[in-house]
């Protein structure tokens, strides 16, 4: 009985001590769990105000980029505008051009049917059929013809006397740099008495072959009045004649011959497969009423050339056939001005300030070969 009433007493205090200790535990929990929650609402506070700060500096760089594409956007729009308005510009350029353009082109078919009718109305025998064109150019470009233009075939057709100059002509530009020498002695000497005396000692032996063949040549046809060659001091004397034909010829017809040659022959090794004619020579009245001679002017398959040829000073006329080209119509490509003399600083002037091409004896056949096989 004792040891059942001392079980009950200590089931009783165990009962009481454990309700005690659980209510303890409960307290301490729950004063956790406050700190916790305390905790964690001011944990999400700063997060949410770490989150409004950042969603406030997003917006504002937003804010930014927007402005700063809405002012590029406008400055886009702004160049496309100032495109637009210089294409439209540029169009209404165009247009004028085009329709300037057009009625220059009616003109000049207005002024080529005038002027070919007005060459089927001249005499006969003052132009020849395959001139034509030529003729129908120069009208058209109110460039009148003097005298009659003897036909292509007539002028290949020369003498015994023309055949001989044209061959030496020939000798004198294909060679030019080899009888250079003698040619300028001789064209200082033109309207002296006395005889001239070059030495070429110390030149090769093709520069004295070819002197000495040009001199001894000329002679033979009488330009030369005296002709000696001395071996020992080498030493080559000439005198010259004052026959009006060599006067002409040396000072500067050979080398008019020799161009025109040169085009005749390129031109007849095409034979059928070109459209070409040409005329030497021609006395013209140009548009300013003034007389001029055209050296050479040709057409090859509808496109016309110009070619002046100097053996001597071209300052005084340079800037008439400056002026004549353009009233032709005709580009540095089409004028072409053969200088016995020319260095690249002459080229380069000549070109740029008269809207002409220079070019030297010895570029003659190369360029006459480009244009006619163009």
């Amino acid at each position: 009985m004792t040891l059942l009433l001392g079980l009950l007493i200590g089931l009783a205090i165990g009962f009481c001590l454990g309700v005690y200790t659980c209510r303890l535990t409960q307290r301490a929990n729950s004063q956790l769990l406050d700190e916790i929650l305390r905790k964690l609402q001011a944990d999400l506070e700063g997060f949410k105000l770490h989150i409004s700060e950042s969603l406030s500096e997003s917006y504002q760089n937003f804010l930014q980029h927007l402005a700063e594409y809405r002012s590029q956007l406008v400055k886009n729009i702004s160049n496309q505008q100032n495109i637009l308005s210089r294409l439209l510009e540029s169009t209404e350029k165009i247009s004028q051009n085009l329709s300037s353009s057009s009625s220059l082109q009616k003109t000049k078919e207005t002024n080529e049917r005038t002027a070919g009718a007005r060459l089927k109305s001249l005499p006969p025998g003052t132009i020849s059929c395959e001139q034509v064109k030529i003729g129908v150019f120069l009208w058209s470009r109110n460039i009148r013809m003097k005298n009659p233009i003897p036909s292509s075939k007539k002028a290949d057709a020369e003498g015994e006397l023309d055949n001989k100059l044209n061959w030496i002509s020939n000798l004198m530009g294909q060679r030019y740099s080899l009888i250079e020498k003698l040619y300028k002695e001789i064209k200082s000497g033109i309207g002296e008495e006395k005889a001239l005396t070059l030495c070429l000692k110390g030149n090769s032996p093709e520069v004295i072959s070819y002197s000495c063949q040009l001199a001894s040549t000329l002679h033979k046809v009488n330009f030369l009045e005296e002709y000696n060659y001395s071996k020992s001091s080498k030493n080559l004397r000439v005198k010259l004649s004052k026959s009006p034909e060599a006067i002409k010829f040396l000072s500067g017809d050979w080398l008019e011959r020799y161009v025109k040659q040169q085009l005749i022959k390129f031109a007849r090794e095409q034979g059928q497969k070109i459209d070409f004619s040409y005329i030497a020579n021609a006395e013209v009245t140009l548009p300013n009423g003034s007389d001029f001679e055209i050296d050479l002017f040709f057409h090859i398959n509808n496109r016309f050339y110009w070619i002046e040829s100097k053996t001597g000073s071209y300052r005084d006329c340079i800037e008439k056939y400056s002026w004549l080209a353009s009233e032709m119509g005709l580009g540095p490509d089409q004028v072409f001005l053969v200088l016995a003399d020319v260095d690249q600083e002459t080229r380069s002037r000549i070109y740029s300030s008269y809207n002409l091409s220079a070019i030297s004896v010895e570029e003659v056949e190369s360029l006459l070969y480009r244009i006619v096989r163009r």
